[in-house]
């Protein structure tokens, strides 16, 4: 059976279409990605913590402050110092 045009079959050999392939034996795509990244990876991270740690660590701050307001304004003690204001 012969494969036309769009895979129809029956239809007239298509001529002149070459391919070119590797193997699948022969590629090897995830060589070395975990022992690169043992080394590479924690430079890389270790490189960018300024960037992302500083601000993390802030937002956290914050987050922990927030919680910790909130607890108190919502509490006894905080209805009290507020005198009842919302």
């Amino acid at each position: 059976m012969q494969i036309g045009w769009w895979g129809a079959f029956g239809g007239p050999v298509q001529k002149g279409i070459k391919s070119y392939a590797v193997s699948p034996f022969q590629q090897n795509p995830f060589a070395g990605v975990f022992q690169g990244y043992m080394f590479n990876g924690f430079r890389r991270a270790v490189k960018h913590l300024p960037y992302s740690g500083i601000p993390f660590a802030i937002g956290y701050l914050i987050f922990t402050w927030g919680n910790k307001e909130s607890a108190y304004v919502n509490s006894k003690a905080g209805h009290l110092a507020h005198a009842g204001d919302h």
